[in-house]
């Protein structure tokens, strides 16, 4: 499914394999405010001189009384920082044995240039995916080497998930959202030091997929994150994706407490005492009991459709509060960051479906009961649900039961949990401000899929297949580190995309200038009554209204049940 993190269980497999692809380099030991990091240099297998800081802490441990709250500043330190490896990363609440550290808040720095040159190059944060209940930031999944070709400074980091970034009682016991609030405190880290690693402070880009997309699209919103970045892409992932947000994230944290005492299922402890009691446990406790939680995943509540179990919430008004009003309603005012933003969706996003073994238990589900279709966003009166529902099976899958016809179910899972958000996102944000919007259409071997059972979808690119057009990935028999390996056409397909996206971060437009490698091609920004986007696929191609008759079905289904206000769409 969304999932990105089951590939890291595959990092000691392919550990070694990763020692032969490069010439190892020296050790290289940097100074700057905080103290003394010890990095190292390396050679990539295109001739350039990396220079790596790996597991660099911009947080004091999350533990004791940090626990589920907003992380603070590290400290100065004394000594030196050993940088030339990766560090923990954080707990992991999807795996069946306890995966990760609740001690995690690190960040890594990549750069092309010996940052005692003061260089100043452009640069790109990225944040992983993983529904915000998985994911880190591993040099194995999401790699610098190819973005070193185009002189910026690259940048990933931890943040917390599952119960530890997302747990919240609503109120200011544990008000929520501690993994956003991670991702501001490193962005502040870049803000306050990239420098003296060879990064421009005033030239920061952050990017991410999937729940790193959505997470990319909640700084775009949020006050905490204003003046820390001034450009955005958003991979296959919304603040307002139906998936992004938990609006009964309150139930679901007292739920888990349950699980872990169930002497409080009759007591019905206050927030305070919840807080008090949780910041006893070892951590280990809370991870298990959020893995029951999310192992009670049915067709009727399946997160990928509603929301993840641990996710951000809207929440209570508050000082240090990340957010506080609906995102749509954000959106639709006006009220967020003045950034440039890319946006975009993969033709086909919910593929993934068709190697869940869980899947054809949703198709009879779907099959038995309709109304598992209608969105909780919608906020439909429970009269409608039946009519609703008819009128999205009648538009998917009009002849056939789903069980009997997986593509059109898949169809209304890539819409329902990516494209229509996405596309909703790029619209309201056009009102105010520059938005680039894409349709990555390329189904190649470079992308990692194509040994997928086909049904119908030879042509059409799921989750996560762009990620490998961008950043070095060495999992599951997927090893990008040597392009030439791939054919010619994949090999284009990937210098295109991650030109468009140094651009970016380098001249705040993707096509500053015509030339070649893009076909001369200028890429417009989407207007308010002419929503043009570009097509990336083995040819580009500047076209009109992605997707246009699913959108304005959607369309015409909210605006005759939906009730305002919408938090997601």
């Amino acid at each position: 499914m969304l999932y990105n993190f089951k590939i890291m269980q595959l990092y000691l497999i392919f550990a070694c394999s990763i020692c032969f692809t490069f010439v190892i380099g020296d050790e290289y030991l940097l100074d700057f405010p905080l103290g003394r990091v010890l990095g190292k240099t390396r050679t990539t297998i295109t001739g350039v001189t990396l220079y790596s800081f790996q597991g660099v802490p911009f947080a004091e441990p999350p533990v004791n009384e940090l626990r589920f709250q907003a992380p603070i500043p590290k400290e100065p330190w004394d000594g030196i920082i050993n940088g030339t490896e990766e560090r923990s990363y954080c707990l992991q609440m999807t795996t069946d044995n306890v995966d990760g550290d609740e001690d995690c808040l690190f960040i890594n720095i990549f750069s092309p240039k010996d940052p005692k040159l003061n260089s100043k190059l452009p640069v790109m944060v990225y944040m992983y995916g993983g529904g915000f209940i998985e994911g880190a930031s591993s040099d194995v999944n999401i790699g610098p080497d190819h973005l070193m070709d185009y002189d910026v400074v690259y940048v990933t980091l931890n943040y917390r998930v599952g119960p530890f970034g997302f747990f919240s009682t609503g109120d200011d016991a544990i008000p929520g959202n501690a993994g956003l609030k991670d991702q501001v405190l490193a962005m502040k880290f870049v803000n306050k030091y990239i420098q003296y690693f060879g990064g421009d402070p005033d030239k920061v880009t952050i990017f991410g997929q999937s729940a790193g997309g959505a997470s990319v699209h909640y700084h775009v919103l949020s006050p905490q994150s204003k003046g820390l970045f001034r450009a955005a892409i958003c991979e296959s992932g919304s603040s307002i994706s139906a998936w992004a947000s938990q609006r009964n994230q309150t139930e679901i944290s007292f739920r888990l407490v349950e699980i872990i005492n169930p002497d409080f299922v009759n007591r019905k402890p206050s927030s305070s005492e919840v807080y008090e009691y949780l910041k006893t446990l070892p951590a280990t406790t809370i991870d298990r009991a959020a893995h029951v939680i999310h192992k009670m995943e049915s067709p009727s509540d399946n997160q990928i459709q509603q929301g993840f179990f641990f996710a951000p919430v809207i929440e209570h008004d508050h000082e240090d509060a990340f957010l506080t009003q609906s995102m749509y309603k954000m959106l639709q005012n006006g009220e967020f960051n003045d950034v440039k933003v890319i946006i975009g969706v993969n033709s086909e996003e919910s593929l993934f479906y068709v190697t869940d073994e869980k899947f054809p238990n949703v198709t009879i589900a779907v099959d038995s009961d309709n109304t598992i279709l209608v969105p909780r966003s919608l906020n439909a009166k429970e009269s409608d649900h039946a009519a609703i529902a008819q009128k999205i099976k009648d538009f998917y899958s009009p002849y056939l039961n789903f069980t009997g016809n997986w593509r059109s179910l898949i169809k209304y899972f890539s819409d329902q949990s990516f494209a229509r958000s996405l596309i909703k996102s790029a619209e309201l944000q056009s009102r105010w401000a520059d938005v680039y919007f894409y349709e990555f259409q390329y189904h190649g071997v470079l992308g990692g899929f194509t040994n997928d059972p086909v049904i119908g979808f030879s042509d059409d690119c799921r989750h996560g297949e762009e990620t490998s057009y961008i950043l070095r990935r060495n999992y599951g028999g997927l090893n990008t580190t040597d392009l030439s390996k791939y054919p010619e056409i994949d090999q284009t397909v990937q210098k295109r995309i991650i030109r468009m996206w140094t651009d970016f971060a380098k001249y705040l437009n993707p096509t500053p200038e015509p030339i070649d490698l893009l076909q001369n091609i200028t890429w417009p920004t989407v207007k308010p009554n002419d929503f043009q986007y570009l097509a990336i696929g083995a040819w580009l191609e500047v076209r009109k209204n992605p997707k246009e008759d699913m959108y304005r079905f959607w369309e015409q289904i909210f605006s005759s049940y939906g009730t305002e206000p919408f938090t997601s769409y």
